[in-house]
């Protein structure tokens, strides 16, 4: 069988592109008969080295269950467009042997009672859950909690730095790459305007470090080419891991739910802390501060003693690395919050590989 057919055979079966354009015959013919092949994310030991996509294989009815709900969720978005008061619509994936994969609508808690009765129960077989949800706040603060020194060289995941917004201080994400490039990730809206193209990035005693040469307000990232004295390290500080080896596709960012794994985040004002699990994933935020809607959306659900505080954009989250426990794959931007449902979201960082850029 050609590539292409056997592409587009995949496609048709119901795998996403990310899955589907790295699956071999091989993966195919070689799965046990209740199970299929699903790439989980890209690893590379160097910024440089070939992009290794990693599979795992996992329970087809899984699989068929995430994905089918995963285009219930569009049918659901199409079938509430325009309505005032929805938060986001997002896909709760499926435990193994458990539960079967959820949609999720969020719905502004003033508007609850009179939105309730317009959202259906089921959409072609999966549920329809929903939530009221409080205010949602960007993560970004004024004052410095993070005292890194602007004379050192080199920069980590999760210092403190400082855009133009009325609310400025924010967290550096991780490095990310693109054509030969490396730029320092990290949160758009510390920045004034809905386009940080051009602008400054400084260190919180105002010192220059760089300038933000790609900004995507909708995704709420900014990516900022450094100075030439400074160099973006591929780790996040204090992380516990040595070094970021990649980052997690769509289908990856769901295996890790069904698995009901931990995350975390490293961000300048609360240091390293841990999240009980991902809620949901594919979520489509529609009300929120900023560029909305704000699409590709991953939303963690925090510990009740765990505190994320203002000056946290910008961070992102992270676990394990599936073939090296040594080092870590990223998950998504952790840019807003909603304090009283303890749950923080922002971008997949699979989102910002149809923009070119890797991790």
């Amino acid at each position: 069988m050609s590539r292409r057919r056997l592409l587009s055979s995949l496609l048709g079966a119901g795998f996403t592109q990310s899955t589907a354009s790295y699956l071999t015959k091989a993966d195919i013919d070689t799965a046990a008969s209740d199970e299929v092949p699903i790439v989980v994310g890209f690893h590379s030991e160097t910024p440089s080295s070939q992009r290794t996509p990693i599979k795992r294989y996992v329970p087809a009815d899984w699989y068929n269950d995430f994905r089918h709900a995963t285009q219930m969720k569009d049918r659901l978005t199409k079938l509430l467009r325009g309505l005032s008061g929805i938060v986001s619509i997002g896909v709760i994936p499926g435990d193994r042997g458990g539960e079967n994969a959820k949609l999720l609508v969020r719905i502004q808690h003033t508007l609850f009672d009179s939105m309730l009765g317009e959202i259906p129960v089921h959409i072609g077989g999966v549920a329809v859950t929903v939530e009221a949800i409080d205010e949602i706040t960007p993560l970004s603060c004024r004052q410095r909690l993070q005292g890194w020194n602007a004379s050192q060289s080199s920069i980590y995941g999760g210092y403190a730095i400082s855009g133009d917004n009325s609310t400025p201080i924010g967290s550096v994400g991780a490095p990310a790459f693109k054509n030969g490039r490396r730029y320092l990730a990290t949160t758009q809206h510390i920045f004034a305007g809905s386009n940080a193209s051009g602008k400054t990035l400084k260190h919180p005693d105002g010192t220059a470090l760089g300038t933000v040469e790609a900004a995507k307000c909708r995704e709420d990232f900014a990516m900022v080419r450094l100075n030439s004295n400074y160099h973006i390290e591929r780790s996040i500080r204090y992380s516990g891991y040595n070094g970021i080896a990649g980052h997690y596709s769509s289908d990856g960012i769901g295996y890790l739910k069904s698995h009901n794994v931990k995350t975390q985040k490293v961000g300048q004002s609360t240091c390293r802390t841990t999240f009980a699990r991902i809620q949901s994933i594919a979520n489509t935020i529609y009300t929120a501060p900023g560029c909305v809607p704000k699409p590709y959306t991953v939303v963690h659900k925090s510990n009740s003693n765990n505190k994320l505080k203002r000056g946290d954009s910008g961070a992102i989250s992270f676990h394990e690395a599936p073939n090296n426990s040594n080092k870590c794959w990223l998950i998504s931007f952790m840019n807003y919050e909603d304090s009283g449902k303890n749950t923080v979201f922002g971008t997949g960082l699979y989102r910002l590989a149809n923009f070119g850029y890797h991790f």
